[in-house]
């Protein structure tokens, strides 16, 4: 990131117009010439800062924020365990969801896959229990892929098995497929960092997999470089974050940057021209 004079007014210069960004963490007022200026400072959620310091100084806040102990939110609905929408659907019985679960004491696991391993039931029929009980559709994993170029880090989408499976240009509605249940945090946060509208719906794990695997062959075949990613397991302090996120920011020359939170990561995305890094920080 590199600075520009600050002049007092907004004028032209050599026929670009100058455009006056006051800096959000020491409020200086800097001309950026919107043609030449594209390196000068970083904005992140739509707030600009002139220099490395204070968008480490931003960023830290921002961490600190984002690690605060959520509150559940006023609408938030309790949901019927999968277990006995099933057997209220009819699709199962309460001796095969007691077998289940015993197991589930046992060896651990998710009460739908043990249920699909059971014989109890298909995947498919515990995906349109689970879109009906969210209200949501169920997707159909074409037999083609598809680039969409919207990405997002492997490591939350294996963590929430959930990753982007249709993207409509004309709308910019970018369609999220889960397996177990819809993370509106994560949504929320994918919105802040592709700027994109989301939609949640459901997929099979099946289709998961399938999706996970098309996106491998497209990212293979693509001539453009993915995002980097990369993870930070012991990395806990607001501070050190932020050093770590201002660094790195200042190292690609960053023009945007994003902090979110996603259940137990916090996620950086910074990005200049072409190149995208993701930070991924564990949040205990």
């Amino acid at each position: 990131m590199k600075l520009i004079p600050p002049i007092a007014m907004r004028t032209w210069v050599a026929g670009l117009k100058v455009v006056v960004s006051r800096c959000e963490g020491c409020q200086k007022m800097l001309a950026l010439r919107h043609l030449s200026a594209r390196k000068a400072g970083i904005r992140m959620h739509d707030s600009w800062f002139c220099s490395s310091r204070c968008f480490r100084l931003a960023a830290e806040q921002e961490v600190m924020r984002l690690l605060k102990p959520a509150k559940r939110p006023a609408a938030y609905v309790e949901r019927m365990p999968l277990g006995l929408d099933l057997v209220g659907h009819g699709l199962l019985t309460i001796e095969q969801l007691k077998k289940a679960t015993d197991e589930q004491k046992i060896t651990g696991g998710e009460i739908g896959e043990l249920l699909v391993r059971q014989g109890s039931v298909t995947e498919k029929q515990v995906t349109a229990i689970r879109a009906t009980e969210w209200g949501c559709p169920v997707f159909t994993v074409p037999k083609q892929a598809t680039r969409m170029g919207i990405h997002i880090p492997t490591t939350l989408m294996r963590l929430h098995s959930m990753i982007p499976v249709h993207y409509v240009v004309k709308t910019n509605l970018l369609l999220v497929g889960f397996v177990h249940s819809v993370e509106y945090e994560l949504l929320y946060a994918i919105e802040q960092a592709t700027g994109c509208e989301t939609k949640p719906c459901f997929l099979t794990p099946a289709g998961f997999r399938i999706q996970m695997r098309y996106r491998e062959e497209v990212l293979a075949e693509a001539k453009d470089n993915p995002p980097r990613e990369i993870k930070f397991e012991n990395v806990q302090s607001p501070a050190e974050i932020g050093r770590i996120v201002g660094g790195s920011g200042v190292e690609i020359e960053a023009e945007e940057a994003f902090i979110g939170r996603c259940r137990e990561y916090l996620w950086g995305r910074l990005k200049s021209g072409a190149t995208t890094v993701d930070l991924l920080f564990k949040a205990e």
